[in-house]
């Protein structure tokens, strides 16, 4: 591929306007993780330590390496538009491009590793939030999760409140740490107050919630003043949500990456070819070099040391002739002239 001097410069002007944005939803996903992982990673710490972090974090720093890599490429290809005595740019072409590729396949590797931490987490949610159900009367930051956890989806127990039947949850008493509230008793019809509905009209009826109450006018068959939902669904489809909102952004960044690193090989090679502000003659520039254009690069290098070698022997011989020709004269008047100056002794 022929490059001239203004396709070279529109590229790069281009490239210039883009990165811009890619910077942006770089930015956007360190700030999203962040968010992400202070609230749903917090209560998902809570339930099952460590993954509420894991992903956020990994996202977080990836994204501020690929910041970093996206300023030292415009700085580059700013100078690139310099003259090339001044600031020569080759070295850093090359090592922008190599830095591009190694954040695509971190990007890769981190979009594998959310969807397989999904599914690990799918699978721990389950047990995580049934473990701190049954802990909820005797262990503090188990209370604190579940309360956060209702409060925040709008949900009560892990299928449904019912499961909070059969739990102590309002004694001090340590409970058994099982995993199975089918096979426990019927304790009393009472949930937590973090699973009142903020919905209702009346007063919250978390205590006694299968009976009628002429009080309150309260019947359970026409309307609960709880969460009838689970909290498990809730937070697994969240966050899928976040890991598909993550997965979409990082799949355009990945996108504008590969273009970034198209672009920039030909302005690398076109630019190590010689082409830049101060020699605005076109170049060959390539994405992969293969076998016919090392050909014919070795070929054309041949030639040109040939032409060079043959013109270095021309001069030499042009040089060698005037040379001895130039001795040649000057002897012969030296002898004329030292012939003059004896001629009038021999006289």
């Amino acid at each position: 591929m022929n490059l001239s001097w203004a396709t070279f410069n529109n590229i790069r002007m281009l490239l210039m306007a883009c990165m811009p944005i890619v910077i942006f939803y770089l930015i956007w996903l360190v700030n999203t993780s962040e968010g992400i992982r202070s609230e749903e990673g917090s209560l998902l710490d809570l339930v099952c330590w460590p993954d509420g972090n894991a992903i956020p974090v990994v996202i977080a720093l990836g994204s501020i390496i690929a910041v970093v890599i996206e300023l030292y490429g415009l700085y580059q290809l700013f100078k690139a538009g310099l003259p090339k005595t001044e600031y020569d740019v080759t070295n850093g072409l090359y090592y922008y491009v190599w830095a591009l590729i190694i954040m695509i396949i971190i990007f890769l590797a981190i979009m594998f590793y959310s969807g397989l931490q999904s599914a690990i987490i799918r699978a721990k949610i389950k047990g995580g939030i049934t473990k701190a159900m049954l802990r909820y009367a005797s262990h503090l930051p188990s209370k604190v999760a579940i309360d956060r956890l209702q409060t925040r989806f709008r949900c009560c127990g892990r299928v449904d409140y019912e499961e909070w039947f059969y739990i102590p949850w309002f004694t001090t008493s340590e409970t058994e740490d099982s995993n199975d509230i089918a096979d426990r008793k019927f304790v009393a019809d009472n949930v937590p107050y973090s699973c009142c509905s903020l919905n209702a009209q009346w007063p919250c009826i978390h205590h006694g919630i299968t009976k009628q109450s002429a009080i309150y006018k309260y019947d359970p068959l026409k309307q609960l003043t709880i969460w009838s939902d689970g909290c498990e669904e809730k937070l697994i489809s969240e966050m899928m949500s976040v890991s598909w909102r993550f997965n979409a952004v990082m799949a355009l960044i990945i996108v504008a990456m590969i273009s970034q690193v198209i672009a920039v090989r030909y302005l690398h090679t076109a630019y190590r070819n010689g082409l830049h502000a101060g020699n605005q003659i076109s170049r060959d520039a390539y994405l992969l070099r293969s076998e016919t254009d090392t050909k014919i690069q070795e070929t054309s290098r041949r030639k040109v040391r040939k032409r060079k070698f043959k013109q270095s022997r021309t001069l030499q011989w042009v040089t060698a002739t005037y040379r001895r020709r130039a001795w040649n004269s000057s002897s012969a008047s030296e002898v004329n002239s030292s012939d003059e100056l004896l001629k009038p002794i021999y006289e």
